[in-house]
Parts: structure tokens; C-alpha cells; sequence
């Protein structure tokens, strides 16, 4: 038993001194096989995490109204307050209406292959593309879309009740403060004169 033990070890140094001698090929095919290992354990379940992240922006359409309300409600109050402090408007409403709500654009990669078939008379070209995500870990160490911008809400129009609005300077003044701020023409904004006298 011990003299096998000894062939044993005898083979496995002869082995590693063989291993040794041919550094870079060794060396490339253990690190092959490496990766492969790697790869058959960590692979896998990426595009079912990718398919769920991507179906969360596609959420039943009651999330998306809350979450179009909530970008609704947060563009009012800070349009609100920036239109509260111009001299001579006084009181003021505003209610934005939204088209849509921020979407994600996630990064794609597109590839593109060309085959070209030459029969004895004519000569095919067919052409195929995939459009596919591209990965990255998340803070969890699981394979995520790439995020490539966030869009933010397209809004429809924009309405402010001031109670100054019935001078014609401060509605102007209204009118390009809302369009400078929201990046909107100014059809999309109505200004009206608003009453809020207390009692």
C-alpha cells in the first residue's frame, strides 16, 4: 500500500514538473477550463432577473398612474413655489398634465450578420439581426440591464390659477417662466386670473 502511495505521488510530481515545462499552453487550458466552470455555475438565471426588471417599468397600469401622479404632484409644488415668489402674482395654482410618466431606456446591442449565397446564376445576400440587452451586476452581485438614461415625464400641458394673472405683465411673465422652466411652447400654457380673496 505505501509503495502504491509512492507511485502515486511519483506520477503526480512527473505530471506537475511536465505541466511546468510547458507554461503557456498549460497555463491558457487550465485557465479555459476555469472559466468554463465558472460560467456553467454562475450562468443561467440572468435573463429571467433581466425579464423581471424590465416587465417592473411595464407594471399594471395602476402603478404606473400612481407613479405619473406622484411626478404630477412633485413638478406642481416645486412650479408652485417658484411662480409664488414673482412680485404681483400673489396666490397661486398649478396643475401639470402628463402624457406619460419617467420610462426607462435600457442599453441594447444590436449585431448584424451577412451571408452572401452564390448559386450557379444568381447571387443571395440575407442578412439577420439580434437585439439583445447588455448585462452588468447590480449591488447584489446578479447580472442587470444596463440602465442607459431615464426619460423624464412628457407633459401635455400646464394650467396656473394667480391671482395677479390679470395684469398682462404678470401673465407674461407667468407664461415664460413655465415655458423657460418645463422646455414647453407656449400654446401648452394657460395662465387665468384667480380669485382668493378670504372672507
Amino acid at each position: 500500500m505505501k509503495e502504491t502511495n509512492e507511485i502515486k505521488e511519483s506520477k503526480l510530481r512527473e505530471l506537475w514538473s511536465d505541466f511546468q515545462a510547458k507554461p503557456l499552453s498549460n497555463w491558457v487550458l487550465l485557465g479555459l477550463i476555469g472559466l468554463g466552470v465558472v460560467l456553467l455555475i454562475g450562468g443561467g438565471d440572468h435573463k429571467e432577473y433581466a425579464k423581471k426588471t424590465i416587465e417592473q417599468d411595464r407594471v399594471n397600469p395602476r402603478i404606473l398612474e400612481i407613479n405619473q401622479e406622484s411626478d404630477e404632484q412633485s413638478l406642481e409644488k416645486e412650479l408652485t413655489e417658484t411662480l409664488s415668489k414673482i412680485i404681483g402674482v400673489g396666490e397661486v395654482r398649478v396643475d401639470i398634465y402628463l402624457k406619460a410618466g419617467n420610462r426607462n431606456v435600457w442599453e441594447r446591442q444590436t449585431r448584424i450578420s451577412k451571408r452572401v449565397n452564390k448559386d450557379q446564376e444568381t447571387l443571395q445576400t440575407e442578412e439577420s439581426s439580434s437585439d439583445e440587452l447588455i448585462f452588468a451586476k447590480d449591488r447584489e452581485g446578479r447580472d442587470a440591464p444596463v440602465l442607459k438614461e431615464r426619460l423624464a415625464p412628457e407633459i401635455e400641458g400646464v394650467v396656473v390659477v394667480a391671482e395677479g394673472a390679470h395684469d398682462g405683465r404678470i401673465r407674461k411673465m407667468l407664461t415664460d417662466t413655465v415655458t423657460t422652466i418645463l422646455g414647453l411652447p407656449g400654446h401648452r400654457v394657460l395662465i387665468i386670473p384667480g380669485n382668493y380673496r378670504k372672507e
